[in-house]
């Protein structure tokens, strides 16, 4: 697949070029590569004309409305004209759009629950579904927000909930039609906890047949939603995460009279400023309990991490919009008398965005891939999903800061400017660290799962296991730089698992970064493998190579591989077939070093 509209753009002194009208799926070729990886053949060319729709929408409607949406933040209404309380939150038509576009027509809530959506004959894959996100979010981040809330809180409510809070709330969830849908959202953060769940002051009373929720919330996004999760302690419960139970919060009552907690005001947020968040008090307000009245944390963690990949998916979104944005800025505009990509500092830059964006959708697909597979009660499957969504959402969301802000600066003074599309995605960018637990939480979540649920294990024969399957004789060879790190790797996962080094909280973030890069460039191997495969070249591989230098195996002297992206960088940004004869220059440096630097370690 060419990437036609971006090899036409042709630079001019003084143009502002932008990309208005691309179509984000056929516009890029790796993710068409990671489909048909991971996608069945038949399954890939049912998808086509649904992501190419998509991809359409995307970079026309989707992204005017979008920016519309940023500048006309909702407004909350807590009286109406007759002094009664109401709290009505007011959306922009925008935005309203954008959730007929996203619930309705494209069905990204009940894509993965039930068959029927988009004329699909079953519930979509998770790879299927997140590819559609991934478009999705290349435009609109805020709106992404309450669909994996209500998404989540969906499969939830299916896990846990009785027949009928089942019968009664997924209909309408999932539903595709605007006049019927119920969104959801989860109420857990409160003043005095944070991220200090276990400190939320909440409680909840038994009441007859259901339970009356009294307290504040101090985070409530979606704060607008029909069906709320809600974490409550409910009297004479016990101290800490072990007390909490979890409850479904109608924001109507069966009478149609509004539930009893009111919506104090809406936060002036950052980014993510078309999506209303708020503040809540619970004043009496029924809530049914689901679940056991024990397990309401475990069960919304359940909900969290099923959102912590959705975040992931979105923030790799969010770089490969700024890839692209990046990408027409410097083949569009010249400077000096050069077109900017002609630049090597610039080209330099690019190309590191590039190595960013294309590592995270690997790691995001490959995520979904073990998704599907632990769905399928594939218990191995099970725990490495446990690892992998933290560690997805500890870099990842972290990541797709730098990436949006340098992809601002590539852009210069109008990536500054709010008329343009970077500064919404920088502000965007820095809530996915934020949301569902600090990058701080969810290191030592990472180090938790290794300790406590079998984690590491899984995750390291997950690699083995993906690293013993190459067949090419240049990737073999590739393969082995990875198995070098890795027994460092194991060592430091063997100190985990008995106990040491759990606290270290500094080393803990740092230990997770090693983990992701040696999980991605694993999996750039393998792409490297299936492309080859195809007759596609040795790009994917080229990628690897530079991938491993910079994040895995630093070198003072980097000559060789500075050499070649500024010879073939076009060629890796237009997917034309990148030549063996390159490769194996760029390997025997790349092992050269390595074996220097194991020398001087046993010294």
């Amino acid at each position: 697949m060419k990437n036609n509209h971006l090899l036409s753009l042709e630079p001019k002194l003084g143009g502002m070029p932008e990309t208005e009208g691309l179509n984000f799926f056929l516009d890029d070729p790796n993710l068409d590569l990671l489909m048909r990886f991971y996608v069945s053949k038949d399954e890939y060319e049912k998808a086509l004309p649904l992501l190419s729709k998509l991809g359409d929408v995307a970079g026309t409607e989707l992204d005017d409305l979008s920016r519309d949406a940023d500048q006309h933040p909702p407004v909350l209404i807590p009286y109406n004209r007759q002094g009664e309380r109401v709290d009505i939150v007011k959306y922009h038509p925008a935005y309203q759009r954008m959730e007929e576009i996203g619930y309705g027509e494209f069905g990204l809530v009940a894509m993965s629950h039930r068959p029927g959506v988009m004329g699909w004959p079953t519930p979509f894959s998770r790879v299927l579904k997140y590819a559609f996100w991934y478009l999705f979010a290349q435009s609109e981040f805020g709106l992404c927000c309450p669909m994996s809330m209500t998404d989540s809180a969906a499969r939830v409510i299916e896990q846990y909930a009785s027949p009928e809070i089942k019968n009664k709330y997924l209909p309408r969830m999932l539903s595709t039609d605007p006049s019927e849908l119920w969104t959801g959202a989860q109420f857990m953060t409160e003043k005095q906890g944070g991220s200090d769940v276990g400190s939320n002051t909440v409680t909840a009373k038994k009441a007859g047949d259901h339970w009356e929720i009294w307290g504040d919330k101090w985070f409530c996004s979606n704060v607008s939603a029909d069906v709320a999760l809600v974490l409550a302690r409910p009297e004479g419960s016990s101290a800490g995460t072990k007390g909490l139970a979890m409850f479904l919060v109608p924001k109507k009552l069966e009478n149609g009279e509004q539930n009893r907690y009111r919506i104090n005001r809406l936060k002036d947020k950052l980014g993510t400023r078309d999506m209303a968040s708020g503040e809540v008090t619970f004043e009496g307000a029924v809530g049914y309990v689901i679940g056991n009245l024990d397990s309401g944390f475990k069960q919304m963690m359940s909900m969290v991490n099923s959102s912590r990949l959705s975040n992931a998916v979105r923030s790799a979104a969010m770089m490969r919009r700024s890839f692209t944005e990046a990408l027409v800025t410097v083949r569009g505009r010249k400077a000096f008398g050069q077109a900017l990509i002609d630049l090597p500092l610039m080209r330099e830059s690019l190309f590191e965005l590039l190595l960013m964006t294309e590592a995270a959708s690997s790691a995001i697909f490959y995520t979904a891939h073990v998704f599907d597979l632990a769905e399928g009660n594939h218990e191995e499957s099970k725990k490495l999903l446990r690892i992998l969504t933290p560690l997805l959402k500890g870099t990842i969301c972290k990541q797709a800061r730098y990436v949006t802000a340098e992809a601002m600066e590539i852009r210069g003074g109008n990536g500054y400017i709010e008329e343009w599309v970077n500064p919404k995605l920088v502000r965007d960018a820095h809530v996915g660290s934020i949301w569902e637990g600090t990058t701080n939480i969810v290191a030592l979540d990472v180090l938790r799962a290794i300790h406590k649920d079998d984690g590491g294990r899984a995750f390291i024969s997950d690699l083995e296991k993906r690293l013993s399957g190459l067949k090419n004789p240049h990737v073999q060879r590739a393969a082995e730089l990875c198995r070098w790190k890795m027994e460092k790797f194991k060592e430091q996962v063997e100190q985990i698992v008995h106990g040491k080094s759990l606290e270290q909280e500094i080393s803990a973030k740092r230990f997770m970064n090693r983990m992701y890069h040696l999980f991605t460039a694993s999996l750039l191997l393998q792409e490297a493998e299936f492309q080859l495969s195809s007759n596609g070249g040795y790009r994917k591989l080229c990628l690897f190579i530079h991938y491993f230098q910079r994040y895995l195996h630093l070198e003072d002297d980097t000559g060789i591989f500075d050499k070649n992206v500024n010879e073939w960088l076009d060629a890796i940004i237009d997917w034309e077939s990148i030549p063996e004869n390159i490769i194996d220059p760029l390997l025997t440096a790349m092992e050269k070093n390595v074996k220097v630097s194991t020398k001087a370690s046993t010294k």
